[in-house]
């Protein structure tokens, strides 16, 4: 068994789970924002994309099988629409978390726990969850002997396959996942920033940038994981980086950043 993968993997779970936690608690600690915020983010990312889009993308793709494995073209038009029906379900569902859960009071505090929020659930359920069933597989094909366990022959050839497959990874690819997930839960704060201003400024442009740049993301990030190694992938992502950044203290008002100023030289 290669220790060092399944020490990177339970390393990523544990960061997956626990650093949108951390997030949310400095927001907490530093401007003292409720908490029931950060679980509006979740619930609105539960439901867009786990109890709605997901299974409706599930069941789309068992019946456009054929097409999307006979066509490259086609694929990548279905990616793209993956890309913007995810820009769409999850912007749309920060604007109705807003508009019917958070209902009054925009500021600019609530948005950054909102986004922790969304960003959250998906970094531990999608993320980390997905991880585990990893790290799962891992121990048991490293650690089961399946030469007696009457399995049929083809079983077998599939199963040495998997083990292949592990034995070729390099011990800190799980890392590049977490990696990511620092990356992402910026994008998604500076995404629920975003559209906080669809109230704030009285204008929808806001939402449809948004969507934009979700949609432009989730493409560009598929795209590039088709020609490029895991490595490239996560140093292109880390472009947007700066951008979340931007997004998020471009929009911060003037009472915010007193606020906080006024935290960071309180006594403890």
């Amino acid at each position: 068994m290669n220790f060092a993968l399944v020490g990177a993997y339970g390393a990523a779970i544990a960061f997956a789970i626990l650093f949108p936690l951390l997030v949310a608690f400095f927001i907490w600690r530093r401007f003292r924002v409720a908490w029931r915020f950060f679980w509006y983010g979740a619930l609105v990312f539960f439901v867009t994309q786990i109890l709605i889009r997901i299974p409706l993308v599930q069941g789309a793709q068992f019946l456009l099988r054929e097409p999307l494995q006979d066509s490259q073209t086609f694929l990548y038009f279905w990616l793209a629409v993956l890309a913007l029906t995810a820009g769409i379900f999850e912007e749309g569902g920060r604007w109705l978390g807003y508009r019917f859960l958070i209902k009054k009071d925009f500021t600019w505090e609530k948005g950054l726990m909102y986004g922790a929020g969304h960003g959250g659930l998906e970094s531990m359920l999608l993320v980390g969850g997905l991880m585990l069933l990893g790290l799962v597989n891992v121990i048991a094909l490293s650690s089961t002997n399946f030469s007696q366990a009457n399995l049929p022959p083809d079983q077998l050839v599939q199963i040495e396959m998997a083990r292949q497959q592990i034995a070729a990874l390099e011990w800190w690819m799980p890392l590049l996942g977490a990696y990511e997930r620092f990356i992402t839960i910026f994008f998604q704060i500076a995404m629920s920033i975003l559209v906080l201003q669809v109230f704030v400024r009285g204008s929808l442009k806001w939402l449809w940038l948004a969507i934009a740049l979700h949609a432009a993301l989730d493409f560009g990030a598929v795209f590039l994981a088709r020609v490029l190694a895991p490595v490239w992938v996560e140093a292109a992502l880390t472009l947007t980086l700066p951008l979340s950044l931007f997004i998020i203290f471009y929009f911060r008002p003037p009472a915010a950043r007193a606020a906080s100023d006024s935290a960071s030289h309180s006594p403890a």
